[in-house]
């Protein structure tokens, strides 16, 4: 997204740097022209957060998750770490 000079301007001026600005962009609610970042979408966005990173932390407890796709058809799933290319080739 294109970013004007009086925005650059204003960023500067307020300390909101651009990874606010993608922050606000991602979780804010868009209210007509504009996308507004409160306080409880904020605590949303954080809450989501939490979830993932547990998720992402059981991933990779499991030694990384592979899922086995064509197109959008999903056809199985294993530990990235169980892979044993040995019995792949049989």
């Amino acid at each position: 997204m294109q970013m004007t000079t009086h925005m650059g301007t204003r960023m500067n001026q307020r300390g909101i740097n651009k990874e606010l600005i993608n922050l606000a962009l991602e979780y804010g609610e868009p209210k007509g022209d504009k996308t507004v970042l409160g306080r409880r979408e904020c605590q949303h966005a954080m809450q989501q957060l939490r979830r993932e990173l547990k998720a992402l932390e059981r991933a990779m407890s499991k030694g990384g998750i592979t899922v086995v796709s064509d197109g959008e058809v999903l056809i199985t799933t294993y530990r990235t770490d169980s892979f044993s290319s040995l019995a792949a080739k049989k």
